[in-house]
């Protein structure tokens, strides 16, 4: 446990440098941008390599520049969160929050929400509702509605090298 958290803190600060290079460089800093730079660094839909894995490289560094942070309010927005989305992919989540994952998670269990791996549209992605929901009626619920996001984040979740997910 303790490896695997110094490897997320090394690829993390060399996410975070590549990113402050290239904005030295050009000199503008968005979400947008960001998500471009970590697919180009790497970060990409490779095999073995899930969305769950992408989205926390996006929060960690998303996180270092200070962007999506609720810190002392997290709690009073995740609430608003589930108002807007009762059952929600963990990505749909860190589209939004960038906070740590623990915090997130603690807060979630305070509000009685579990987590399942489902396989959603072919893809195994973890899932959060509240406990005592089907597993049927949490399918039924994300398929009646539209991904939480925009195009630059499904960009991000799908780019592959060589091949940007509108050309696909």
């Amino acid at each position: 446990m303790q490896g695997t958290a110094f490897k997320e803190k090394d690829l993390t600060s060399a996410l975070v440098r590549i990113v402050k290079s290239s904005v030295a460089t050009d000199g503008a800093i968005s979400v947008s941008y960001i998500e471009r730079t970590i697919n180009q660094a790497g970060i990409t839909r490779s095999p073995g390599i899930s969305v769950y894995h992408m989205v926390e490289a996006r929060a960690l560094v998303l996180y270092a520049f200070n962007l999506d942070r609720y810190d002392t309010e997290l709690k009073t927005a995740l609430i608003y969160f589930i108002a807007d989305y009762p059952v929600f992919r963990w990505s749909e989540l860190r589209y939004f929050f960038s906070d740590p994952e623990k915090e997130i998670e603690r807060v979630l269990h305070e509000l009685k929400y579990t987590s399942r791996e489902l396989e959603v549209d072919g893809e195994p992605e973890y899932v959060w509702s509240p406990r005592w929901l089907r597993t049927r009626t949490i399918l039924k619920r994300l398929a009646c509605r539209n991904r939480a996001g925009n195009s630059s984040f499904f960009e991000f979740l799908n780019y592959t090298p060589g091949r940007h997910a509108h050309d696909i």
